[in-house]
This record gives structure tokens, sequence and C-alpha cells, in this order.
């Protein structure tokens, strides 16, 4: 097994060195008409599986079904777990601090710095863990007020949009199987053949920590939902909310995305289209 890079951290999940199946990744969508980041991963296990300490520290019970381990500088969280551990106890590395709770089938795992949540899938934090995956872009188009925008005239003002999703990269148990989680990295690009007319864009970055809660409207569009027992989510990006296309002249184009999880895993793809603004 390779050395674990500094700073990184075990499984909360016995064998600590081994890695287990994630069903969902930091920022994705939660949430019904009104969505919100998740902001941790979700391990799956067992109903009573024990959950230990990744690092040690001071207990702080923030519900009957939550434990937050604090330490001197970050703070790890198990939610969804039935606490074995008393409020303000002290705890070391591997100590128990509770069991998955009955119904969940997984521990909500968190890691958060002063700085807000961070991404224990990120090189330096959960180890080990290989992802081999390449996230799907299954579509990108232009739409204007929710309707599609044909690709051959794009004109005034208009939201471009890609689905994405990445897999995960180990086998989840039933229900949650073959489920999508959110690629880490979606960026973006518009070009005249050769020629870079809309240099790269970010859509959306968790490669290291959870998204600004108020950029959801800008990162989510709408159709977007989340995963539920047996009915896969649906994950739709905003390139631009509001893009004009008057911002360049009449002509073929081509716009360009890319979506990468936090091992550089990758995928592109492309749409041609045609701006006529001038009738």
């Amino acid at each position: 097994m390779p050395p674990r890079p500094r700073g990184s951290y075990p499984w909360p999940l016995k064998p600590f060195h081994r890695q287990h199946p994630v069903r969902g990744f930091l920022n994705d969508p939660r949430g019904g008409r009104t969505l919100h980041f998740h902001f941790g991963i979700d391990i799956a296990g067992a109903d009573g599986t024990p959950v230990h300490a990744v690092a040690p520290g001071r207990v702080f019970l923030e519900s009957g079904r939550s434990v937050a381990v604090v330490g001197p500088t970050r703070t790890f969280g198990y939610w969804h777990v039935v606490p074995a551990v008393a409020q303000d106890e002290r705890v070391e590395l591997h100590q128990l601090v509770g069991h998955i709770a009955p119904g969940w089938g997984h521990v909500h795992f968190a890691e958060r710095a002063p700085s807000g949540y961070r991404n224990p899938l990120r090189r330096g934090g959960i180890h080990p863990f290989v992802d081999r995956t390449r996230p799907t872009i299954s579509a990108i188009g232009f739409f204007r007020r929710g309707r599609s925008v044909s690709p051959d005239r794009v004109h005034g003002r208009v939201s471009v949009i890609v689905e994405a999703f990445d897999r995960a990269p180990m086998r989840v148990p039933p229900p949650w199987d073959r489920l999508p989680v959110t690629p880490a990295l979606i960026r973006w690009r518009m070009k005249e053949q050769r020629r870079v007319v809309v240099p790269w864009q970010t859509a959306i970055d968790s490669r290291l920590a959870i998204e600004p809660p108020g950029r959801i409207p800008a990162i989510y569009a709408p159709g977007t939902r989340q995963n539920h027992a047996n009915r896969p989510g649906r994950y739709r990006f905003y390139l631009s909310r509001n893009w004009n296309s008057a911002s360049l002249p009449d002509g073929l184009y081509h716009v360009e995305v890319a979506a990468s999880d936090t091992r550089g895993n990758r995928a592109v793809a492309g749409l041609a289209f045609t701006v006529v603004n001038k009738l």
C-alpha cells in the first residue's frame, strides 16, 4: 500500500486502511424545490456497523444521531449514527464513536476546517482512495426561459447547460447502486475553429472544498434532482446562466466542456453552434 499522504486520515469503518464504497459525494445536489450542497460524503455500511474516529479530539453531540469530534485544526462529523460516546468526552484515533443508525445504511462523513467543509476524497484526505472511473457528459444545450434553443440559430441571451455525472469508484449495495455522483470539476470554453473566443471558465469546482451556498442558483440548472433509493438523480449544470450571444460576431462556433474527478479522470465533449443575431 502506498504511504499515506501528509495530513490524510483513515476510513471510519473497519478495515481502516481499506477503501469502502461511497454512494454520495461532496456538492451532490440535495433537497426538492430548494436545493443545497451535500457537505460531506456518504460511506455505505449496513445498519449497526461500528463507526470509529479518524482522528483524536473532543466530542460534541450535535443531535441524537450525530457526533462531532473536534480537534485542534479541524472537526470530523459522523451523521446518521447512534452515539457510543458522551458529550465532551476525549476520544482517540480509531475509538468507537457510534453505530450506523437503523434505516440509514451509511454514515455521512464530513471534514470541517475553519474555512469550511473540505472534500474528504481530495488528495491528502481520506486514505486509501482510488478512483479510475471517468465522468460522463450526456448533453450540452442552449435554453431560453426553460425551452431548448436550436444550436443552429443561437441569438440573444441564452443559458448554456450541460448534463453530466460521475460514478462511484466501488460498487455500492442496493438500492443505491448505479446512481450518479457529482463530477468534482466542470469547465468550459468556446472556440471559432482553432481560435479560443471564450477562455476556460469554471462551472463547479469541489476538488478541495464545498462550493459557497450562495452559488447554488449559479451551478444547478432546473431539472436537477437528487438521488433516491432505486431512483437516479439528474445533474444539470449552468455553464453560463445568461450568456449574451451578441458578444460574438455571427458565425459558427464550438463549445467544449471538460468534466473531471478528484483524481484527474477526465471526459471532454463539445457542441457546434451558430450565432445568428443579425437577421
